[in-house]
């Protein structure tokens, strides 16, 4: 009896073992598994048009193309995710009131010429925040990204709702600086300053 009893305790021991070890890998699985992306928001042709009713301020925008094109490079390499965000405005009273700019269907509502496009990963809004479109939402439960960079603009506007969005689900975000569109740098500024006091990681191009 007391041999039986023996091997019963060892078979247990071995049981017990081999679940740690199971939970374990599983665990180092789902960290491994986690994944980042990349949201290059609303870099339409009307948005950094100076003539256009709503644009940012266009005074450095060979540098700021250069460095989102830069980015979109490095999270292609790197075989990280890059998610294309469009504005397509269908309310016709918020259409008339800026112009048409984001209108759905408009002339210079697509891609600037001068943005890198490496995929047909596009997702339009017609909501500030990026996740009013819920199939976008979707898609990043659906692979597991936990983890988005942002690059674009307005970082008065849809930057920075989006960025709520994506802290209101958990989701933790890092926005690049140096890649960032905005009416004037007084707004820039101030958005910074935003993100600073809610612990929001700012960086520039070069850091990652």
């Amino acid at each position: 009896m007391n041999k039986i009893k023996f091997i019963k305790a060892g078979i247990l021991k071995c049981n017990i073992i081999a679940l740690i070890l199971a939970i374990s890998t599983i665990e180092s699985y789902c960290q491994d598994s986690k994944r980042k992306a990349l949201f290059v928001m609303d870099i339409q042709e009307n948005l950094v048009n100076p003539d256009s009713r709503i644009h940012i301020d266009t005074s450095g925008i060979n540098l700021f193309f250069g460095n989102i094109n830069n980015t979109i490079s490095m999270f292609r390499n790197n075989g990280d995710e890059v998610i294309y965000i469009v504005n397509e405005w269908t309310n016709p009273i918020q259409n008339w009131m800026t112009g048409n700019v984001c209108k759905k269907g408009s002339l210079g509502v697509g891609f600037d010429k001068r943005l890198l496009v490496i995929n047909d990963n596009i997702y339009p809004k017609t909501a500030p925040n990026a996740l009013s479109n819920k199939e976008l939402l979707k898609h990043l439960k659906e692979n597991n990204i936990t983890e988005i960079y942002i690059v674009g603009l307005l970082a008065e506007g849809c930057v920075k709702a989006t960025v709520k969005g994506l802290r209101n689900e958990n989701i933790n975000v890092v926005v690049f600086d140096d890649a960032l569109g905005s009416k004037n740098q007084k707004n820039k500024n101030a958005v910074l300053q935003f993100f600073n006091k809610h612990n929001i990681r700012t960086i520039i191009t070069n850091e990652l």
